[in-house]
């Protein structure tokens, strides 16, 4: 009798394994990111641009400037004060698309090392690109990108990690950006940290 007992007890008391249904998919995923609760739909925030060439010319600095962000993943960025050298990075842009229509542009699969429980979105372009894959970490109970991984013909790559922090009304914010550039004719690390978030009406591309 106390066998039986000590056997119920181990039933109750040993997790499950999770149902088909607890299963990520790819449609599940690309749900989960477009709808995003916590993400907010357009802010402005100071930047810091923190530069480092790993090539010639081999500068060294930290830019200073206003971004913009609305959603779903498009940034801009305004700097004061770039020396000619890096103007390349007075005014830029960069757009990571809207998840609910990256099936329209992409082969969506998982990636290779995939789990259930990380997820990594593996975006192949179905025309012929520069980018020959785009890997995307995400953190689907919260709707974040938290890395993406782009693979180019040439054999260059950017990656680039995402951090959150709390930011106005109850949404999260993008509050650091570190991105490694590793291409044939550039090579660059560069984190930008962000602070000053407040909500905007302006859009991204009429930034002042």
């Amino acid at each position: 009798m106390r066998m039986v007992l000590l056997l119920a007890a181990l039933v109750v008391l040993v997790p499950c394994p999770a149902v088909a249904e607890d299963v990520p998919t790819v449609p599940s995923v690309l749900a989960a990111l477009a709808a995003a609760p916590d993400q907010p739909d357009a802010y402005k925030a100071s930047v810091a641009l923190h530069v480092r060439m790993r090539m010639f010319p081999f500068i060294r600095m930290t830019l200073h400037g206003d971004s913009w962000y609305k959603r779903p993943g498009l940034y801009r960025f305004v700097f004061r004060g770039v020396p000619f050298v890096a103007k390349a990075f007075s005014d830029m842009k960069y757009d990571l698309g809207d998840p609910a229509r990256w099936a329209d542009r992409y082969e969506v699969t998982f990636a290779p090392g995939s789990t259930d429980a990380a997820p990594v979105l593996r975006l192949t372009p179905k025309t012929h690109a520069l980018v020959k894959t785009l890997d995307v970490v995400v953190d689907p109970q919260r709707g974040r990108i938290l890395r993406a991984t782009w693979s180019r013909t040439d054999g260059g790559t950017i990656a680039l990690v995402q951090t959150y922090a709390a930011g106005t009304d109850g949404h999260a914010v993008v509050a650091k950006q570190q991105a490694t550039i590793d291409l044939p004719r550039m090579k660059a690390e560069l984190e930008a940290d962000y602070a000053d978030f407040a909500p905007t009406d302006n859009a991204v591309g009429i930034a002042p």
